[in-house]
């Protein structure tokens, strides 16, 4: 998030706003997606899946992090990517 007075704003409306940015593109839409449909995946097979480098699936996947939409295990060379079901739903519930 771009230049912000912390104290101007709710930790809720800070953590909208986040959600609203990681909604923001259509590949993190799309991460989004996938990870309800099938519940995990390796950050490999998610650049395989969207044809797009390790980086730019990294920062898709940090900026979800940051929103708090997704958990990350590490391994030696790779992670595994996961949905946090319970802050999506919340965040779901806001706007439906």
């Amino acid at each position: 998030m771009g230049a912000r007075k912390d104290n101007y704003y709710s930790p809720e409306e800070i953590n909208m706003s986040q959600f609203g940015r990681a909604l923001s593109h259509p590949a993190r839409a799309k991460i989004l997606r996938l990870l309800r449909e099938y519940k995990s995946f390796r950050n490999t097979d998610m650049c395989r899946i969207l044809n797009m480098s390790v980086s730019t699936v990294h920062n898709h996947i940090r900026t979800l992090k940051e929103a708090d939409l997704v958990n990350l295990e590490y391994a030696s060379h790779e992670y595994h990517i996961t949905l946090k079901e319970e802050n999506y739903m919340f965040y779901k519930d806001l706007i439906d």
